[in-house]
Formats: structure tokens, sequence, C-alpha cells
């Protein structure tokens, strides 16, 4: 049950934690808030109903690109990045005073940030070589998605962009900014992170791959709950990409 405090202070019976009054469980004990309850149905909740929407969106784009030959040339993959790009930096604006204080560097610490960075490439250096291993011990496989890329008069610095730097900032904005203050609206907390760990390592459509995404999407998304900003994700995100660009790109003799 939700206790009324002065003015929009309201504290959880079970634990005493501050909640909001929208809130239906506590963020730090997980209590129920209301002894009545509605069922939450994304015909009744906007914010389920928006967190909905907004997946279904990206899962529905991203098959196109998986399962159609039609973007098999970056010409058009680029297209579809400039689409998911501007889908979330529209919902970033509908959703601004909620998502502005992940915009801000908070608790900026540089042994945190380079802590953050050698995380990144190691974990990236161990997957890339476990899953170059793994494809050809298996299918016979040796994948580069330089091929991509070469025809353009810069691939490398292409390359870089499409698979590092746009990923790491939309993706992020994405799920760890948008999807999860839809879904922080009505769960608890840790359960939003790992909801949205699983949505972000489902929306790449690799059954093997989910074994190290949605570790990357949980960890994201915790130190976006910890720190209350996104950007130690976004440099995490483009640090594990970007070795993973340039252990491509070496391994086939291109760099």
């Amino acid at each position: 049950m939700i206790t009324a405090g002065t003015k929009d202070a309201y504290y959880c019976e079970a634990c005493n934690g501050n909640v909001k009054k929208h809130h239906r469980f506590c963020p730090a004990c997980g209590a129920c808030l209301h002894a009545e309850n509605t069922r939450i149905t994304i015909f009744n909740n906007r914010n389920l109903r928006s967190a909905f929407i907004f997946f279904i969106v990206y899962l529905f784009v991203c098959l196109q690109v998986q399962f159609t030959d039609w973007f098999n040339i970056y010409g058009r993959l680029f297209w579809v990045e400039i689409f998911l790009a501007a889908f979330t930096l529209f919902h970033v604006y509908r959703n601004y005073e909620q998502i502005k204080p992940l915009l801000t560097f908070n608790n900026f610490n540089i042994a945190r940030l380079g802590g953050c960075i050698s995380l990144a490439i190691i974990a990236s250096v161990v997957i890339n070589t476990v899953v170059a291993k793994m494809n050809y011990s298996f299918f016979r496989t040796d994948i580069t998605y330089y091929h991509l890329y070469r025809i353009y008069s810069m691939p490398v610095a292409i390359m870089i962009y499409s698979i590092a730097l746009n990923p790491a900032i939309i993706e992020e904005l994405a799920f760890r900014g948008i999807l999860y203050n839809y879904l922080n609206a009505f769960l608890n907390e840790r359960l939003v992170i790992t909801v949205t760990g699983f949505a972000f390592g489902m929306m790449h459509l690799s059954f093997i791959s989910l074994f190290w995404l949605v570790p990357f999407g949980i960890f994201t998304g915790i130190m976006r709950q910890r720190f209350g900003t996104i950007w130690y994700g976004v440099v995490f995100h483009f640090t594990f990409n970007l070795i993973a660009v340039l252990f491509d790109l070496y391994r086939h003799g291109h760099l």
C-alpha cells in the first residue's frame, strides 16, 4: 500500500521507501502498492502500450532486414538505420522530460570510464574469438561484414559508423532510455533491466548470440540504473562493437 506524505511524496508501507503515485510496485522492495489492482494490459496502460508498439516496430524492421534480400547492400541498409534513428529520436522528443536526466554524464569518473572501456575490449575480444571459432568448427564459415562496405570510397569509416557508432547511440537510447522508461513506470526496476536485456537480445534475431547479447543488455541496463545516465552504456557499446569491427578487418587482411 502507498502512504501519502508531504505534497507529491509517497511511501511504501512495506519498506518505507519513496515511490511515485502511479507506481504499482515498490522499486526498492517490489511490494504491491495497491490493495485493489486492475490487470495491466496494452489497452488500459499507456506506457505498456507505448513499450509494446516501440519494440514491435523495431522487431518488424529487423525481421525485414534479416529475412529479405532487399537489404543485402549497404546503400539500402543505410536508410533502415536512418529510419530507426528517426523513430528513436521521435520517442525521445515525446518523452524528453523523462529522458533528459539520462543525457547528462552524471557521476562522471575517469577511472570508471577507463574500467568500462577495458571491460568492453576484453569482452569483445573473447566473444568474437569464440564466435569465429564456433562458426568455423560447426558451420565451416568465416563470416565477414566488410563485403557490405567495400564498394564505397571509405569502407572502414562507414563500417565503424554503421556497426559501432550508430548502434551504440541509437540502441542505448532505444533500449536503456525509451523502452526502459516506459516499463519502469509500472514494473520493478530489476525486472525492467532483465526485460530490456532480453528485448535487446531478441532484436538481433540470432539464437546463439542470445547467450552474450542478453548479458550485454542487462549489464548496460545496470549501468544506466546505477549511474543515472546512458553514456557509460554508450561508451561500452561503442568500444565493444569497434573492437568487433577491427577484429573482423584484421582477420580478413583489411587492416
